[in-house]
Order: structure tokens, then C-alpha cells, then sequence
């Protein structure tokens, strides 16, 4: 279940934080009465109440019944979409703000990954998320090459935006009180790496998720299976002694490209890559 805060200067700090964030970004968020604004999971309202004082026209998206009933009933002109956020259309809600809509959640540890790879497929539409999350979550998404939390969530959304963890958040502000830490992380996906579409999103996924299964092997080896494919090129020998836990983030897509060529232009764009199969998984059960 999902674990509520219920330390007010806890919720005015993320508050503060998230404002912090979209006043120095350049989706003009604030413009409209924060009419680009969507909280994820409001469940009881800690947030929303300090949220929607300042922002009247965001939006919530809740699917608990009961929670947007006493939502309804304590911020009636608060607008709720009563919906899953794993089936939310974020093109869809962009184009009807007027562009790119700014996130804040605290979400349900056991949804956490699959709702932000759901926000990577969803980058152009997404200007940026402002999360709270398990600890160890936050650790891997800032994670640098070398390290022991390093994987495929540092490379993912360190290449499609920008990472920061802004602080770290104790059990003993939520209930019900968790057995872990957590932190409030930031992902700006209106900065993402000048390279990302020059590869298949399709194909960088494959190449990540292939190497990452033995991080400890060199790429010849873990890559081994893909390289058979017809399609694959040949792996440079360059390449061919690392291993995946030592190639930064950008590294992964000139492997993509030596690998597969460059993106076809005129191919659709990839619209859900991440949030099926590897992707989701990579967060909760691969081997740090």
C-alpha cells in the first residue's frame, strides 16, 4: 500500500522544493494557474491542500475511490482525473494544457518504477518530476559508473534527463511508517542527452538490458547472444574488454549506434520501450 506523509513541514518542504524547480525551468509552469501541473497519487490530500492554494487549475490523478471522494468533499474545485496513471495518454494531456506538464508524486513504493519509466517513454511530453521514493531507488538513479548501485536506471534516466536528489526523507514523516528510508528526487526530461534520438530507443533498450544481465562480464561475452542476431554489426574491438559497469551513460548509445547504425528518421518514434519487459524490472529485481 501507499505510505502517506504526515509531517506538515515535510510536505511544505517538497512543496518548496517542486517550486523551486519549475520557477527555474522553462515549461512556465506556474502560467496559468498551474494549468501544466498534475500530482500523481494525491490519496488523502497532503500535498494537494498546499499545491492547489498556489496552483487552482492543476490537476490530481487518483485512483482510489475513496480518495477521490474526500478529495472531492474537502477540495472540491481541485480537478481529479479518477484514473490509472500506468493508462494516462501524457501526450494527450500536454497537448491539452498547451505543452509540456510538470509532475510531482509520492508515489506507492511497489508502482514506483513502473510509473517513471512510463514518464521516460513519456519525455517530450514531461518537462519534469519531482518524486519521492525508496532511498535505494534514488541511489540508483543518480548512481555513477563504477559504482556498486550503478545499472539500468542510472543509464536511462541520466541520458534522458537530468537527475538530482534533492534530500533524503525519514520513515517516521509517512503513515503508515515504512521500514526504509526515502528521498524526494528530481528528473528533468526537458534535458535530455543531445544524442538520445539518434539510436532506436527500441535498440538502446536492447543493448542496455542485454549487457546489464552480467555487469561483471566483459561485452563480448555479456553481449554475446545479441551479437548473433543478423541485424547486429560486429563489435569493435574497443568495446570489446569493457564491461557494462564501466561505460557511462552516453557510451551506451555510441555502442547502440556501432551496433545497430543510426536511427531511421523516418521509422515512428518509439513511444513505450521502457516500461515493458526489462525496463520495469530493472529498478526492483536486478542484482546491483
Amino acid at each position: 500500500g501507499q505510505n502517506f506523509l504526515s509531517d506538515q513541514n515535510y510536505v511544505l518542504k517538497i512543496v518548496d522544493s517542486f517550486r523551486s524547480t519549475i520557477a527555474t525551468g522553462s515549461s512556465h509552469a506556474e502560467d496559468d494557474g498551474g494549468r501544466k501541473i498534475i500530482e500523481i497519487g494525491p490519496g488523502p490530500g497532503a500535498l494537494s491542500r498546499v499545491l492547489h492554494q498556489r496552483y487552482p487549475n492543476m490537476t490530481a490523478i487518483e485512483i482510489d475511490q475513496r480518495a477521490v471522494k474526500f478529495l472531492s468533499e474537502k477540495l472540491p474545485a481541485l480537478s481529479v482525473l479518477e484514473m490509472d496513471v500506468l493508462e494516462a495518454d501524457w501526450a494527450a494531456l500536454a497537448r491539452e494544457r498547451g505543452g509540456p506538464v510538470s509532475v510531482i508524486a509520492n508515489l506507492p513504493y511497489y508502482i514506483v518504477s513502473q510509473v517513471l519509466f512510463s514518464l521516460a517513454d513519456a519525455h517530450e511530453s514531461v518537462s519534469v518530476a519531482v518524486v519521492t521514493m525508496q532511498l535505494e531507488v534514488a541511489e540508483r538513479l543518480c548512481a555513477q559508473p563504477r559504482s556498486k548501485q550503478y545499472g539500468i536506471p542510472s543509464v536511462v534516466f541520466q541520458l534522458y534527463g537530468h537527475v538530482t536528489a534533492n534530500f533524503k526523507i525519514p520513515p517516521t514523516v509517512f503513515y503508515p511508517v515504512p521500514k526504509v528510508d526515502s528521498a524526494l528526487v528530481t528528473i528533468d526530461f526537458s534535458c535530455p542527452h543531445r544524442d538520445l534520438h539518434s539510436v532506436s530507443g527500441a535498440k538502446l533498450r536492447r543493448v542496455v538490458s542485454t549487457a546489464f544481465r552480467q555487469r561483471r562480464k566483459m561485452l563480448r561475452q555479456s553481449l554475446k547472444e545479441l551479437l548473433q542476431e543478423p541485424e547486429v554489426r560486429s563489435l569493435p574491438e574497443h568495446w570489446a574488454c569493457l564491461r557494462p559497469e564501466q561505460l557511462r551513460p552516453e557510451q551506451f548509445l555510441q555502442l547502440t549506434r556501432d551496433l545497430y547504425g543510426l536511427a531511421d528518421p523516418a521509422a515512428p518514434s518509439d513511444s513505450a520501450v521502457w516500461r515493458r519487459g526489462g525496463g520495469v524490472a530493472a529498478l526492483e529485481t536486478l542484482p546491483p
